[in-house]
């Protein structure tokens, strides 16, 4: 996938690190990554074969929360790390102006942390988001299980740079209880946080997330349509029952996928759900299912 990196220069937040795919002229298919991760996460995926003529119709927008790039600087010490809250109502709409890219009818695919940032932004800007796919996400303040584990882990980081203990959280998070079923994946991850990371500016980055504000019963104001993803060994699967039972249900539906990171576990049917999605909202029509013209049904589960 060729991408173009751009700098973006915000109001209070510094130069926002862009990777820009795609015709701007298009509709705009927007990524917020996750803590413990960046842009990069998303690349085996949107790669993945069943992606590509879905992709195709669209301009791919790749935001990187501040200092998660890979071999980012250290941050400045008074540098105003935003909140989740901020980056989804004041950085993600600076970014899409100063590329000139369509604001209107976007289409946003987030994990996480950046799942709860694309939520924001929707709830934000009301009708410029036509629909959002949001992997592992929660609506509501941290836990205090959460909380502490965070906590620990953020303090570990600042003191000592990555170490087992953040480390055993980062995958927690990431894996769930599919880890011991993932060890090759494991790895590569733990080398990416110990190698590509800066840990000061990660450390702020959980740290945000750790503090990041309850908005779940502000949820059926969301105009746009939402397809909530989760996977059956995923750490966040409670989380992501209650975030969607608080939506709209004419507006929102759940998809349960066996695994604990549905991005790496279930590609091909990740990648089916989000073309039928994005076919409901009267876009990619032309777009063929790679399964059903090879005579294969879908079998994942839905709920509504």
């Amino acid at each position: 996938m060729e991408e173009t990196k751009e700098l973006v220069k915000t109001d209070q937040y510094g130069d926002i690190t862009v990777f820009v795919s795609g015709d701007r002229k298009l509709r705009v298919f927007l990524t917020v990554h996750d803590i413990g991760q960046n842009h990069k996460s998303f690349h085996k995926f949107l790669l993945h074969e069943d992606m590509k003529a879905i992709l195709s119709k669209f301009c791919i927008v790749q935001i990187t929360v501040p200092g998660q790039e890979e071999g980012a600087e250290t941050l400045p010490n008074d540098y105003k790390f935003p909140t989740m809250q901020e980056m989804g109502t004041e950085v993600i709409p600076q970014v899409l102006a100063a590329l000139g890219c369509k604001t209107k009818d976007v289409v946003g695919l987030g994990v996480g942390a950046g799942a709860n940032i694309l939520c924001r932004y929707a709830m934000k800007t009301a009708y410029d988001v036509l629909g959002l796919c949001l992997l592992e996400c929660s609506a509501e303040s941290a836990g205090f299980l959460e909380w502490g584990q965070e906590k620990i882990a953020s303090l570990q980081l600042n003191m000592k740079g990555m170490n087992p203990t953040s480390e055993s959280y980062l995958i927690w998070h990431h894996y769930g209880n599919a880890k011991k079923d993932k060890l090759s994946e494991v790895r590569q991850f733990q080398d990416r946080l110990y190698t590509g990371f800066n840990r000061q500016n990660l450390a702020r980055f959980v740290n945000r997330y750790m503090a990041r504000t309850n908005f779940i019963d502000k949820l059926k104001t969301m105009k746009c349509r939402v397809l909530m993803v989760t996977g059956s060994r995923s750490a966040h699967m409670k989380d992501v029952e209650r975030t969607y039972s608080a939506m709209d249900r004419q507006n929102s539906e759940i998809l349960k996928l066996d695994g604990g990171d549905v991005m790496d576990d279930n590609p091909e049917k990740l990648a089916e759900s989000m073309l039928f999605f994005l076919q409901g909202l009267g876009l990619v029509a032309s777009v063929v299912s790679r399964k059903i013209s090879r005579g294969s049904s879908f079998t994942g589960s839905f709920s509504q």
